[in-house]
């Protein structure tokens, strides 16, 4: 499969882009400043503002699926996330790609979510700190709602950066507290190779026992 990948330079993109050479899929990488991935005959990096749609088109030629991992850094526009995956969607539409997944916070709520008091503390005190993030997650998941693509929204509430863990996926929670960032890119890679959870935003959660 070829796969476009947003956020690639980032820590969960990274790992990510690891799992999917490793599994023999092709990589057409997106990164902001200094790449750092490894080389690999698989792998092409290109560097790319994703709030810039002319760079976005040229990014999703000849891929099958897009993968975003867009987040907030430092110096990145409140509406990072909306901006880019308006112009991933318009560019997607204009090269007939149709699937999607994107990565957010479970600050965005689906009807039907078991929503734990810890995510509900976690997620209030962000929303005091720093509103614009939770606002924008809301507004991308809204625009991706908007269209026929096949898309899957994973949503976690705290990422680390330690050993994966047995997960589930599923689309009202409840989530994990703590949700490693290979669990992430492993979530992702399964989505893709099973075509599951179709125009759903399902929550990584604790196995049932």
């Amino acid at each position: 499969m070829r796969i476009a990948v947003i956020g690639a330079n980032g820590k969960t993109g990274r790992l990510f882009v690891n799992l999917a050479l490793q599994a023999g899929h092709h990589i057409t990488a997106a990164v902001h400043n200094k790449n750092t991935l490894p080389d690999n005959a698989n792998l092409s990096v290109i560097k790319c503002d994703t709030t810039d749609l002319d760079q976005v088109n040229q990014l999703v030629v000849n891929q099958d699926a897009i993968v975003s991992f867009i987040g907030h850094a430092r110096h990145s526009s409140k509406d990072v996330q909306t901006k880019t995956i308006n112009n991933v969607i318009t560019a997607m539409r204009a090269h007939k790609i149709r699937r999607l997944i994107s990565l957010t916070g479970t600050g965005v709520r689906f009807p039907g979510d078991q929503i734990t008091l810890t995510d509900r503390l976690l997620n209030l005190s962000i929303s005091v700190i720093d509103p614009d993030r939770i606002k924008d997650g809301i507004q991308h998941v809204r625009a991706i709602q908007q269209t026929d693509l096949d898309w899957t929204i994973i949503r976690v509430l705290k990422l680390t950066n330690g050993p994966a863990h047995k997960f589930s996926l599923k689309d009202n929670g409840p989530t994990k507290i703590f949700i490693s960032r290979h669990e992430v890119a492993e979530a992702a890679l399964e989505l893709l190779k099973n075509n599951s959870h179709i125009q759903k935003a399902p929550i990584i959660g604790r196995v049932s026992k």
